[in-house]
């Protein structure tokens, strides 16, 4: 584990809210690479919410697809697959918005929901991981 992944976790761990830039675009167009993903402990987390956990390839910040008592399935916004579920303890906190060039954007809304709800069911034609 990188020191910076270690400090995002005990930060979050201790209540605190983090501040990372992030990479990749398995969540684009709603985070790019490069942008300030700003998160808060996770206290509840629900379908929709975009979720920092820890997974086996590192950080990784994904939408929750699926929710059940103890486990979680995310997909990133542009990914066509699930990911596998994980137990809820690897879940450290919530995405509450990214910011680009000065301006917030949020991650989370109904409209943004049915949009990728509609975007994920036209990219379903392979069988996906499942609770």
């Amino acid at each position: 584990m990188s020191v910076a992944t270690e400090v995002i976790v005990d930060l979050l761990a201790r209540g605190h809210e983090v501040r990372f830039r992030a990479t990749g675009d398995s969540m684009h167009p709603i985070i790019r690479g490069e942008d300030y993903l700003h998160v808060i402990p996770a206290q509840t987390v629900r379908r929709g919410d975009v979720v920092l956990m820890l997974a086996s390839r590192g950080l990784t910040v994904h939408r929750v697809v699926e929710v059940a008592e103890n486990m979680l399935v995310t997909r990133g916004d542009n990914i066509a697959e699930n990911d596998a579920p994980i137990d809820r303890t690897n879940v450290l906190g919530v995405v509450t918005h990214a910011e680009r060039n000065g301006r917030k954007r949020r991650v989370r809304s109904i409209a943004l929901s049915l949009y990728l709800a509609i975007r994920h069911a036209l990219l379903d034609t392979s069988p996906h991981a499942h609770l």
